[in-house]
């Protein structure tokens, strides 16, 4: 055979298997399924503290901005302190992991005519009793988990009799920062 012969074939050869490869339509796949799924629903977590002083009712924040109210010391007399508890609980309603948040409050101001006359601390505390060891100012809580922070109110000694009756408020910043 000569080599005019030998080219042709491979002409021939090449021509006839790329015509093939046209000629031929689907997919190669030797099998083909298909399911149906139903619908499917995805929502989200909502992340939220509840927060329930003593004697109150449990309140929840799940917004930044939102206002909780802490029921007042009444009848505070110059030279005297109180300290109310409040419990904080990781409230998170995501349905499985571990999900942790660190809250940190900010520094108590007092506002109102008493404000001069009041010292104000906030800490926290293992357990829910304000009267043992003071452990920080910042607690990490798993889902469901509490903590208990302590306010305490202290009105000068040196308080005027004439602020007799008067009113102040104490507000402070709840910093919650989800961890996991």
């Amino acid at each position: 055979m000569g080599t005019k012969t030998t080219l042709r074939m491979v002409a021939i050869l090449g021509a006839a298997t790329i015509l093939a490869l046209f000629t031929v339509q689907g997919t190669l796949a030797a099998w083909n399924q298909t399911e149906t799924s139903t619908r499917q629903i995805v929502t989200g977590a909502d992340f939220s503290l509840a927060v329930k002083a003593s004697g109150a009712t449990t309140q929840q924040l799940s917004v930044a901005g939102q206002t909780v109210t802490i029921p007042g010391v009444t009848g505070l007399l110059p030279g005297a302190t109180r300290t109310t508890a409040v419990t904080l609980t990781n409230s998170s309603n995501a349905g499985s992991g571990t999900f942790r948040i660190r809250v940190d409050p900010g520094l108590p101001k007092a506002t109102g005519a008493l404000a001069p006359y009041l010292t104000t601390v906030l800490y926290m505390v293992q357990g829910a009793d304000c009267s043992v060891i003071r452990v920080s100012t910042a607690v990490e809580l798993g889902q469901g988990q509490s903590g208990t922070l302590c306010l305490t109110v202290a009105l000068a000694a040196n308080a005027p009799a004439t602020l007799g009756g008067a009113v102040a408020g104490v507000g402070f910043n709840l910093n919650a920062t989800q961890l996991q």
